[in-house]
């Protein structure tokens, strides 16, 4: 791997912690808010919900095992 790969690969990580960061602080921002029942809650929600999902979706937890379909 050369130096250009790995630079590309940390920006990319950049990129998408910056949008988690942005995900997260919108969904707040709009709580603390009380606008909970708009259209952009629901979007930013079922976004931050589903990327989590995706990262965690075969998680042990103790002694359970987490799975997509126990969590739905």
């Amino acid at each position: 791997m050369s130096l250009n790969d790995a630079s590309h690969i940390i920006d990319q990580h950049d990129t998408l912690a910056n949008s988690d960061f942005t995900l997260l602080e919108g969904l707040y921002q709009l709580t603390i808010s009380g606008n909970t029942r708009d259209w952009e809650f629901e979007r930013l929600n079922n976004a931050v919900y589903e990327r989590l999902m995706s990262t965690y979706a075969h998680v042990s937890v103790g002694s359970a095992n987490i799975s997509k379909s126990m969590a739905q």
